[in-house]
């Protein structure tokens, strides 16, 4: 069963807060017509933590050098 209640960023955030402390990002970008929250970060063992914890793959991107990867509702950019 599809899941039909509207994007709530507060719960998503308070959901991710459960997992790591939001500072390990320098970026939280909130896009409520897409629905989309999009964490920016440096590549390091927390945030690659994060993005197995929410079931993200994460993929090196050649063309910019950024590694980048998204559920759905999560969408995760780390630079070096």
């Amino acid at each position: 069963m599809e899941d039909t209640r509207p994007f709530d960023a507060i719960r998503e955030l308070a959901s991710l807060s459960k997992i790591t402390s939001l500072n390990i990002f320098y970026n939280i970008s909130i896009s409520p017509s897409r629905p989309e929250i999009a964490l920016q970060g440096i590549f390091n063992s927390d945030t690659v933590k994060v993005a197995k914890n929410l079931g993200i793959h994460l993929e090196f991107d050649n063309n910019d050098g950024m590694i980048r990867g998204t559920d759905g509702i999560f969408r995760i950019t780390l630079t070096e």
